[in-house]
């Protein structure tokens, strides 16, 4: 009884957590639409956000999280480099975005990364995850919901 107590409480942690990161997205992607349309250019944008993103965390995160980085292993420190580097080109090209395209449109299209790592996952990560129906048949609908809101924006 304990244990399904504290399994449902972490279920509760985590989509409070991803609520509160949908709600930090969406501010995120609002106040970045301001910056690219009359402050600075996407670039400068893209790199100021990440670099106070970048200080928030080193306040926030636990010594035991620095403790973590230096005992792991050197093959890791090159996947860590390049989820950053994916990551710092996301932010760039979703700001890019954003000079041209209605906020909607933007947050919608580039929400739709899932999909992209799902195909990776299938492709190049077969043997670790797999792909099931109910996977490929959310996806589907992920992207009908994403033609629905791009062809609602075209008009």
């Amino acid at each position: 009884m304990r244990l399904q107590a504290a399994r449902r409480r972490r279920a509760l942690y985590g989509y409070a957590a991803a609520l509160v990161a949908a709600m930090s997205y969406g501010t995120g992607a609002i106040i970045a639409k301001k910056a690219v349309t009359d402050t600075a250019s996407p670039m400068t944008t893209t790199a100021f956000s990440l670099l106070f993103g970048m200080l928030v965390m080193l306040v926030v995160l636990p010594r035991m999280s620095y403790r973590d980085m230096t005992g792991a292993p050197r093959r890791s420190y090159v996947y860590i480099a390049l989820a950053g580097i994916s990551g710092v080109w996301g932010v760039g090209f979703f700001h890019l975005a954003l000079i041209d395209a209605p906020v909607a449109l933007v947050t919608t299209v580039s929400s739709s990364y899932p999909l992209m790592a799902i195909a990776m996952i299938h492709f190049f990560m077969q043997r670790l995850e797999r792909v099931t129906l109910r996977t490929a048949l959310g996806s589907a609908l992920v992207v009908a919901g994403i033609g629905l809101v791009s062809v609602g924006q075209a008009g």
